[in-house]
């Protein structure tokens, strides 16, 4: 019988990547058929809000998959594995760092897309909070990913946690925050970039 610390370790190296595609794929499978009805007509719905978001927000992603490689370079945080800031990262790595932070940003446009279609399709019934203090599904949506991606890869560096590098946690930090504004900035796009 293995150890479930030791299994857990072994995890240790894959779990924003997993965790951040069940994340999708939760909401993908969960969410809408709490707002509508158990359907394939749901579903595809579900689809196409999908696509608009992740080709809506493409741009955005490889903008801040490459625009964040100074971070990288300085040792700061990365998108990829934590130890690529350790030495000078390599071509091989750069990419890896611009293709998670393209694959981490377009999962975070997808899950908010989601709550933006679940605050669409909603019944407008009275609810208990006032217009100004419910939550946008949609910043939600993103933010729940961009916190999943923030605390995994600081539980993926080596060591206790209260020994990380401020510059570590702010660089992880960061990376994390510009998930946050991906399904806005793909609703942004898809209405042709009219005003933020």
């Amino acid at each position: 019988m293995s150890n479930p610390s030791a299994r857990l370790q072994r995890f240790r190296p894959y779990s924003v990547p997993v965790c951040l595609f069940t994340l999708v794929a939760a909401a993908a499978l969960f969410v809408p058929p709490l707002i509508l009805d158990l359907s394939p007509r749901t579903y595809a719905i579900t689809a196409a809000v999908l696509v608009l978001a992740v080709t809506s927000a493409f741009p955005y992603a490889v903008a801040v998959g490459v625009g964040t490689l100074p971070l990288l370079y300085a040792g700061a945080g990365s998108y990829a594995s934590p130890q690529a800031t350790r030495g000078a990262p390599s071509a091989s790595t750069a990419l890896r760092h611009v293709g998670a932070g393209v694959a981490y940003v377009l999962a975070a446009a997808a899950v908010g897309a989601i709550g933006l279609g679940a605050e669409f399709a909603a019944p407008s019934g009275q609810s208990a909070l006032p217009a100004a203090l419910r939550p946008s599904f949609m910043i939600v949506g993103s933010g729940v990913v961009a916190a999943a991606f923030v605390g995994l890869q600081l539980w993926r560096y080596e060591g206790p946690v209260g020994r990380l590098e401020a510059r570590a946690v702010a660089g992880t930090v960061a990376l994390g925050l510009l998930l946050v504004p991906a399904a806005r900035v793909a609703l942004w796009v898809f209405g042709d970039a009219g005003p933020l």
